[in-house]
Order: structure tokens, then sequence, then C-alpha cells
């Protein structure tokens, strides 16, 4: 209670702390008002006049207040909350959306230098949350569903990341730092030019040995990593070829079952890696734009699980006379290439419209397709005992594996095909009305036609107030995991006979600007969503994968932003969120209507940093989780406590080229808990205390 007091008493302070200063500069002004994304239109205006609800990361600001990665920006923002699983995958769950039984898709779209991370097999972009903001110009971030422009996957948001590479920005920058768990992480951007070539690239290293003590044990979770990405982009004119490369492992974090470590003679954790390059050209003839691009890009994943010890394996096999020393682990190795290209055609302005076409085809394929499983290889090797009530492992619970044994992830040569075309017009109604009208049509090789489409009009009511009334739809066609997995133990089938998600959703916003220092904001959304895709986790269940009965989401979303030209900048975002969930009926049991399990309907977050002289400067982040409740469907979840979280940072600047950060994370030590379920650590993963990074970067 102490803490939360003080946690409250701090905010307040820094609201009070908070004073107008004047701008006294064009450049002062320049840098307040050149606020503008292309993330919503693909043609950069002031946010504030978009036909959308946008926020804009500046990444200098935000590591100011000590924001180390992707992941810790978009947990600053409203109506998102990003959460770690208990295997370690980084989940995100906006506006109350999320798919509590899998840890696999992501339903929002990242984009990093505008090209599309997320993996077609599983829909995942978990793999790139851990990226750097110290390589980060800014991060345009849309709530809300945009597949108009973005198409599958942009359905409860988009994100896309603009590296100071792919910004093109000309600094020759150096940094390095320490921290708590043996952190350790050194980058680089430089820039030159050669002739007509302007040559741009980055790149960074890191590491930790992190490992987490249990509560009421002596066993700690694996969690060490290893991660490095390196990037290059070079320019002449309207030609442009940009190229990154980024890999890591990991450890388990605390296992696939919730055992930690259970097979201490055999490695575990994950490897990862994510490769591109695009390249694409601008030109203009007679007020026509047209940019044309092509990219090629390769994901791997390796995965090594340990999931039971050798005397539970021993003992279940033993039932059915068999001898099995090995434990119960299983690997995955896949690999999935794209081959992507894309027409973007603006026209000329015609009677107030500005109309922008696109056209693109996509190909996917699986290079690499690997499972292995010790229990399964075990059972196919002994084909003449009878496994129809093997303990765990039975033929009666595991349908699908049973109907079909394999060593493949998913169906032989599995590919898929993706052509596209959209269209947007962006319509002056008057000086004071914008009407942006948009639709898509995505065929896939597999799924057919979607069509999204998108209205929003955007009503400048005076010098100061903004109104908007935005609808759009979205959907997403299920991943190839989703759609076709093979069953096999403890994995469960997909179901091609699932239909694509839908949403559609209709938002209300006003933005109240009384001068250059504040802004106001606040966005009331409701979404209907049909065709939810979720994993059913019922043993008996044959193919765990499902469409979900029809749901809805509601909520609404504050900002308020201060800033004045040198000393202060202050962001305090508040959301209220409501979803709605149906645990499906099973064997006859009744379904069960909640609320979204595992998130919080109530947040608030707030980031001030505070420079009172041109050496010295200090951050503070706050975020205010409330409590989550857990799904119903599953005996042993928990409810998971209201969180205070408080950061607090002290950057120094020796001189105009070198600087120091301290940054103390958590720092009141607060018990961070994230939800899970169905393991035994008891519904709940436990994250760190209080930790440190200390950082410097010099500028030449």
């Amino acid at each position: 209670m102490k803490k939360s007091i003080l946690v409250h008493s701090i905010v307040v302070s820094m609201l009070c702390l908070v004073h107008a200063d004047e701008l006294d500069s064009n450049k002062d002004l320049e840098s307040l008002l050149d606020n503008a994304s292309d993330l919503a239109t693909q043609k950069s205006l002031n946010v504030d006049y978009l036909p959308s609800v946008v926020t804009i990361i500046d990444a200098s600001t935000y590591i100011d207040a000590g924001i180390q990665t992707i992941a810790e920006a978009l947990d600053m923002l409203p109506g998102i909350q990003m959460q770690i699983s208990q295997v370690g995958y980084t989940t995100s769950t906006v506006r109350g959306l999320k798919m509590p039984n899998t840890y696999l898709s992501d339903k929002i779209k990242v984009m990093i230098d505008g090209i599309a991370i997320n993996t077609e097999i599983a829909g995942s972009n978990s793999y790139y949350m851990d990226f750097p903001m110290q390589l980060v110009e800014r991060i345009e971030v849309l709530r809300g569903p945009n597949s108009t422009l973005y198409g599958a996957g942009a359905f409860y948001g988009t994100v896309n990341v603009i590296t100071k590479l792919g910004n093109s920005k000309k600094e020759n920058q150096l940094f390095a730092g320490v921290g708590s768990y043996q952190y350790r992480t050194a980058g680089v951007n430089v820039n030159t030019a050669s002739g007509e070539w302007k040559l741009f690239a980055d790149g960074y290293y890191t590491q930790n040995d992190k490992a987490l003590r249990v509560e009421n044990t002596e066993r700690r979770t694996q969690e060490a990593m290893e991660d490095f990405s390196v990037g290059f982009k070079a320019t002449n004119g309207g030609l442009e070829f940009l190229t990154r490369l980024k890999q890591g492992s990991m450890g388990n974090y605390y296992s696939y079952a919730g055992e930690l470590d259970p097979i201490e003679q055999r490695d575990q954790g994950r490897t990862n890696s994510y490769f591109f390059s695009q390249l694409s050209y601008k030109t203009a003839y007679d007020d026509y734009k047209l940019e044309t691009k092509a990219n090629f890009s390769q994901r791997t994943t390796g995965i090594k699980a340990n999931i039971l010890d050798v005397a539970t394996t021993k003992a279940i096999f033993s039932a059915v006379g068999i001898t099995m020393d090995e434990g119960y682990y299983a690997t995955v190795d896949t690999v999935e290439e794209s081959f992507e290209a894309e027409a973007i055609l603006t026209l000329p302005k015609i009677n107030s419209h500005d109309v922008l076409v696109g056209v693109g085809v996509r190909q996917v394929n699986i290079t690499k397709d690997e499972i292995y499983s010790s229990v399964e290889d075990t059972i196919i090797k002994n084909p003449a005992v009878d496994y129809t009530n093997l303990p765990y492992f039975g033929a009666s619970k595991e349908a699908a594996f049973w109907a079909n044994p394999t060593t493949r992830l998913l169906p032989e040569n599995m590919d898929r095909t993706l052509g596209y075309g959209y269209i947007q017009d962006l319509i002056s109604i008057g000086d004071d009305v914008d009407l942006v009208l948009g639709l898509r049509a995505d065929e896939y090789s597999d799924y057919g036609l979607q069509l999204s489409k998108r209205a929003g009009l955007v009503y400048r009511a005076s010098d100061t107030t903004i109104l908007k009334l935005l609808y759009g739809s979205a959907f997403r066609v299920p991943s190839l995991v989703e759609g076709y997995a093979n069953g096999h133990v403890s994995l469960r089938a997909g179901d091609s006979r699932l239909k694509p998600e839908e949403t559609n959703t209709y938002e209300i916003v006003g933005i109240y600007t009384p001068n250059l220092n504040h802004k106001f904001s606040l966005n009331l959304f409701y979404s209907q969503l049909k065709n939810i895709i979720d994993l059913e986790e019922i043993d008996s269940t044959p193919t765990g994968y499902q469409n979900m009965k029809q749901r809805y989401a509601k909520g609404a979303e504050f900002e308020y932003f201060y800033r004045t030209a040198r000393e202060h900048s202050f962001y305090l975002n508040g959301s209220y969120v409501y979803a709605q969930y149906t645990v499906p009926s099973d064997n006859g049991a009744s379904e069960i209507d909640q609320s979204m399990p595992d998130m919080s309907n109530v947040m608030l977050k707030a980031m001030y940093v505070y420079r009172p002289t041109e050496e010295l400067s200090l951050g503070t982040a706050w975020r205010y989780f409330s409590q989550t409740k857990p799904n119903k469907g599953h005996s042993d979840s928990k409810d998971i406590s209201e969180m205070h979280i408080l950061d607090q940072t002290a950057t120094y600047r020796f001189t105009p080229n070198s600087e120091m950060r301290l940054t103390v994370k958590n720092l009141f030590n607060t018990e961070v808990r994230m939800p899970s379920y169905n393991y035994v650590t008891g519904g709940e993963v436990v994250r760190e205390g209080r930790n440190y990074f200390l950082s410097y970067i010099y500028n030449f």
C-alpha cells in the first residue's frame, strides 16, 4: 500500500513540476509541428489530420526515459499490454484482444522500415520485440484495423519501426552498455557517401545470462540469450537497396511444460534468424508518383524442448511394457522463404481527390520442415503395442497424431500464393473536412478472395479542435500452423476448414490542442469480431484450432502530451477496455462467457523527461496494470494482482558528442507476474525485480 501511495505521489509531482515554457525559435516550432506519419495513408500528413488513431514514438525521448526495446516502447501506449509467456515469447494484447490459449500468433502487423516481419508459419512477430531503441528513429503505431493498405495481420493494430538506417539519418554513433544478469551490448550507426551513392549501416550485439530463481525452489529459469543484427542501406536518387539480418538464441524460460530443465544432460533453447533484402525505386512524371519494390525474406526457427524428465517418462511407458530411458524431448526446425513485389501509384490531384492505387503479389515457400519427438519415435518403433490407454500420450487422447504419424510440422510441399490490389481516395470536402475511402482485395491460393473496407471523416472544427469518425474492417487468414499443422503428441493439429477472422471497428476521436505545448486526445471504440481463431486445449479435441463464437470489444483511450522546447516532455495516457471471451463447450459441458482472460481492463501510463541543464536529463516511466482474471476453463489459473512499475533514468552529457545513461528498472522492486496456465508453476510467470542498465554513447 505504501508503494502504491508513493508511486501515485511521484506521478502527481511530475504534473506539478511541469510549467509552460515559451518556444523561442523557429527550429523549436518546426520540431513540434513536424509530427508526420505515412502509416495510415501512405502519404505524409500531420498525425492529427490522419483518418486513423496513430501515436508516434520518438525514440530519443523514450530512450531518455529508460525505454530499452521495441516491446517496452509499445508497452507505454494506451490499450497495449505486452506480456511474456512461460516459454519466453513476447505476446501483444491490443485493446484487450489476444489468443489466450496459444502464444503462436500475434494479430498485429509489425514492419521494420516498411517490411512486414510476421511469419506465415505461425504469425508471430515476437522475435523482433527485443530490437534496441538505440537503433530506432521513431515508431508509428496505429491502433485498430488497417487491412485496406497492409492486408492480413493488420487486425488489431499496425506497427512500423523506422530505424535510423531506414530513415537515412546521417548519424555516426557508437554505444555500449552493461547491466544486471551480466547484460552486455554494443552497437553502431555509420553513414558515408561515394559519388551519387549514400551509404548507411548499423549493427548491434547483445547477450545476457539471465536466470531467475523460481519461488519456493532452488531452481532457476533458463533465459540466457545472445542476439545480433546488421543492416545496410544504399540510395541513389530514387533507387534504394535495403537489407538486414537479425539472428539470436535464447533459453526456454520456464520450459514448455513448466518443468525447469527436466533432462539436465540435454541442451534446450531456441534459435531464430530473419533476413530480408529489398530493392525499391521511386519516380515521378507529370504529377504521377510511382514506387515499385521487390523483396526477399527468409525466416528460420529451431526449437529444442525438454518436456518431461527421464523417470516420469519411463514410468509412463512401463504401463505398456516398453523401456523408455530418454525422457520426453522434442525438436522443431523450419525455414520459410517469401518473395514479394509491389507497385504503388499516386495519381495527380483531381477535384480535391488524392487517389492512391497499389497492386502486389507474394509467394511463400516452406523449404525446411522437420519435427522429432522422443515419445513419438518410441511409439512408431513399437507398432505392435496397444497404446489406447497409455497415460498422457494415449491414442484416445492424441487422436490427430495417431491418425497420421509423421515427422513434419506441416504437409509436404506447403506454400501459399497471394495477389492483392487496393485503392484509397483522400477527399478534401472543404477547407475543414477530409474524407478517406479505401478498398482492398486479397486473393489467397488456399482461402480465396478476402475484402476489407475503410472510411474515415476528419473535421477540423477550429484551430484547436479536431473530430474524427472512423470505420475499418480487417481480416486475418489462418497461419499455416492453424490451418494445416500435423497433429503431434502435445501439439494440436490445424484445421483446413477454418474461416479467416474478421473484424469491423467503429471509432470516435476528439483532439484538442490549445497551444503548441499541450495536446489532449480521447478515443472511443467498438469492435465486432467474427470467426476468431483460437486453440482449444482439451485432450480429447482431435483438431485443436477452431473458429470461436462471435466476440466484441469496447473501450476508451485517453492521451495527454506536454512538451516545451527544452526542459519538459511529459506524456500521460489511460485506457479502459472490455473484451468478451467464450470458453467453448467440450464433452457436453456448457459454454462459459467471461471477459478476455489474462488482460487488464484498466491501464495508466506516464513518461516524463526533465532537462534542467544542457548536460543533465532525468527520465521517469510509470505503468499501472489492473488485476487480470484467469481463463475459467483452466482450474489451475490464478488472478494476477494489480501492478505499479516505475523506472528511473539519469543521463549526463559530458560533451555534445558523448553521454552516459543509468537506468534503474522496477525501482521499487515490485513483484511482476505475467499470466499463464496449465503448467506446474501454478499459472504465473514471475519476472525480474529491480535491475540496472548503464550505457555510454559517443557521436562522431
